[in-house]
């Protein structure tokens, strides 16, 4: 498996104390970040109840999504390093909150999503579900159905040692034949987060981004092996 995943999305949310979401504010906040690194090209009041800023690049799209209770910050089909949208939630989510009135986040969750590709199979499909999980010949007899993505789902509990509830999919990518497709969303709620100081967020980010490459790339790892011949 090459060591080197492509990631291809991040998601940091913010959940706040609810309050409304108000124009004038919103276009200052927006008018705001225009002044820093943290620019958008476009903002998008025409529904209110999931206002945005985005901006997009080819297929890459960066957005800041406001709800009545949280804010989410989105790369999605990522051209950028997670460096650089760690720096993009430290500039903006201080603003963003204190615009909104929140003095803290009670919930926030961090969102990481990437791909493998494969060194010694050219069908994830085969490779994780009749190789790692041992079910050649035990899907089609019952569903009859040729399978267009599969994969495993897990779930990882906030323990005193390792914060954060896990949530872990591991799929065959369904854009790339011979690829994995991994994605690690963490939710974090012991401790709430200043607003002024993101800090713990961004910490949280790149934790999540280092399961990928520290626990869930290994686990793939062991078995993408040279196939034994018929």
């Amino acid at each position: 498996m090459q060591a080197e995943d492509r990631v291809i999305h991040f998601c940091v949310e913010m959940i706040h104390p609810p309050a409304p979401l108000k124009r004038q504010v919103l276009q200052q906040v927006y008018f705001d970040l225009s002044q820093t690194r943290v620019a958008y090209d476009s903002i998008d009041l025409a529904d209110m109840a999931q206002a945005r800023f985005y901006s997009r690049r080819g297929k890459a799209q960066s957005l800041i999504v406001f709800l009545p209770d949280r804010v989410l910050m989105v790369e999605e089909w990522s051209d950028i390093p997670l460096s650089e949208f760690e720096e993009k939630v430290r500039v903006a989510a201080p603003v963003v909150l204190k615009a909104r009135g929140a003095q803290q986040v009670i919930i926030h969750s961090a969102t990481v999503r990437s791909t493998f590709a494969l060194t010694h199979y050219d069908d994830a499909r085969v490779f994780l579900l009749d190789n790692a999980c041992s079910l050649e010949g035990h899907i089609a007899p019952h569903f009859k159905r040729p399978i267009a993505t599969g994969g495993l789902r897990l779930v990882f509990p906030e323990t005193n040692e390792h914060p954060g509830n896990l949530h872990v999919n591991i799929e065959s990518f369904r854009h790339s034949t011979n690829e994995m497709f991994v994605e690690v969303k963490a939710i974090f709620g012991r401790q709430p987060v200043v607003s002024s100081d993101v800090a713990p967020i961004i910490k949280n980010l790149h934790e999540t981004r280092a399961f990928i490459t520290k626990r869930v790339f290994p686990f793939l790892q062991q078995f993408d092996c040279p196939q034994e011949a018929p």
